[in-house]
């Protein structure tokens, strides 16, 4: 689609980050964000800046990717900011957990499959939906959840301790070759050490909430819990079968243990008997639980039945164990899995609760790939695909705000009318900016045979001429 302007109910929101950029830069910065939003081709550098009607070639916006001096980091800080401003002024309704308004902040990583083998950054990754390695590049997100709102809050690329050596000694011959200084080398930062750091560096975006931090199994870790605990965060995650876990008969009251019983989680799970044959004498443990046999219960349209357990895990402390599955529509129920978390006072609902909101950042990663052009845009430079993906994400923040804006009744149309609504989903909120995108360009074809332009004169910058 022909971008002829920046669309009036993006332009606040843009403007918030103009500080990042220079003059020429913030014109690049509001196209390219634009194009990942509105276009529907694959979103390559020639091809987005090939829709800006009067706009740079590509060679320009390859330029503001890759080399002009502007900083990814700086950008999502300044990001932040912006996020923290527009929830607090905003106020949107959180999950309430033990009586408290709740946020959760979720961390994950993704692969993006690569074809050219002189990537910086790239390498041979696990893929997980695959259950084979490939290669690319791997990128570890951080997502900020609100209610029903998630918002793209971080994004650091993973390159392995081998392909990080090879780059640094890349990037160093190419500088003597120039004649010039080499570069800082990269260090090399595993996948937990750049979650601990977004932890570290994490400030509450709304005072009066208590914050979740949510992981996989991958990422549970004595690194990762302790990094919560230090920012006064909970936690909540999943157990590998192999991971080893001590049931407790503890008293809250007084901390004394009165038996205990160790074992892998996966013979946990074994020991508990299928549905049909489960009662209470069946619960494995049944001193050790809780509460006395099954519990049911139902979070969202959803049914589960679990039982909980206090317990102990190696490098981490105490925590709540809770052993559940689900029914299915179909009149099946799902393996049972096992959920983990550092707080006592939680009960086996409320801990489901809040482990199923970890399936928002796999939302935000399918969002950004199908709709925003995550891994569309392949190039040689490190530097650029991280500011690829740093603007992708970022569109898919500014799409929540839209539609965080529209549900508070704050969302004008150019007549000056309230917006309804603009959707709920990111394909939803995009396709709405799309309408307002045409909408922009029929006034701006219509503006141009006002001034008496020839209809090739017209329809020449918009690329529509056989």
């Amino acid at each position: 689609m022909p971008l002829v302007t920046v669309i009036p109910a993006l332009r606040p929101l843009l403007l918030a980050l103009h500080a990042t950029f220079s003059k020429p830069q913030q014109r690049h910065f509001d196209n390219y964000i634009q194009s990942l939003i509105c276009q529907e081709h694959r979103r390559t550098l020639a091809a987005m800046s090939g829709h800006v009607v009067d706009g740079p070639d590509a060679s320009a916006w390859d330029r503001f990717v890759t080399a002009a001096p502007w900083a990814a980091a700086l950008l999502s800080d300044q990001w932040r900011r912006q996020l923290r401003q527009e929830l607090q002024r905003l106020k949107p309704r959180s999950l309430r957990i033990a009586g408290r308004q709740t946020d959760f902040l979720i961390f994950d990583d993704t692969d993006h499959p690569r074809s050219g083998h002189a990537l910086e950054g790239a390498g041979y990754h696990y893929r997980h939906s695959t259950g084979a390695v490939g290669f690319g590049h791997c990128l570890v997100t951080g997502a900020y959840r609100t209610g029903d709102y998630t918002f793209a809050y971080s994004c650091e690329p993973y390159v392995r301790e081998l392909d990080v050596a090879a780059l640094n000694a890349a990037q160093a011959g190419a500088a003597r070759a120039a004649g010039q200084s080499p570069p800082p080398p990269r260090e090399f930062r595993a996948k937990t050490d750049l979650v601990v750091a977004q932890i570290a560096a994490f400030r509450p975006l709304r005072s009066d909430r208590q914050v979740f931090v949510l992981v996989d199994s991958w990422y549970l870790n004595p690194r990762t819990t302790r990094a919560a605990r230090a920012r006064g965060l909970s936690w909540a995650s999943c157990l590998k079968a192999n991971r080893k876990v001590e049931l407790l008969d503890l008293a809250l009251d007084t901390g004394e243990v009165r038996d205990s019983v160790t074992l892998p989680v996966g013979e946990l799970l074994d020991r508990m008997l299928p549905a049909a044959m489960l009662t209470e004498a069946g619960l494995p443990f049944p001193a050790l639980a809780v509460a006395p046999g099954l519990q049911t219960f139902r979070v969202g349209r959803r049914d589960f039945r679990g039982v909980a357990y206090r317990g102990r895990l190696a490098g981490i402390g105490l925590v709540q164990v809770v052993v559940v599955h689900e029914h299915w529509r179909d009149g099946r129920w799902s393996p049972w899995v096992a959920l983990a978390t550092d707080r006592l006072d939680l009960t086996a609902a409320e801990v489901v609760t809040v482990y199923l909101q970890r399936w928002a950042v796999e939302v935000l990663h399918r969002d950004a790939k199908q709709n925003l052009g995550l891994t569309d845009c392949q190039m040689r430079s490190l530097e650029g695909t991280v500011r690829h993906w740093t603007l992708a994400f970022l569109s898919q923040g500014l799409l929540m705000l839209l539609r965080l804006q529209a549900d508070r009744g704050e969302l004008r149309s150019p007549s000056g009318a309230p917006v309804a609504t603009v959707g709920r989903t990111v394909g939803e909120v995009r396709h709405w900016v799309q309408e307002r995108a045409l909408e922009e360009l029929v006034c701006w074809v219509r503006a141009q045979a006002a001034a008496g332009q020839a209809v090739e004169a017209v329809l020449g910058p918009l690329q529509m001429l056989a």
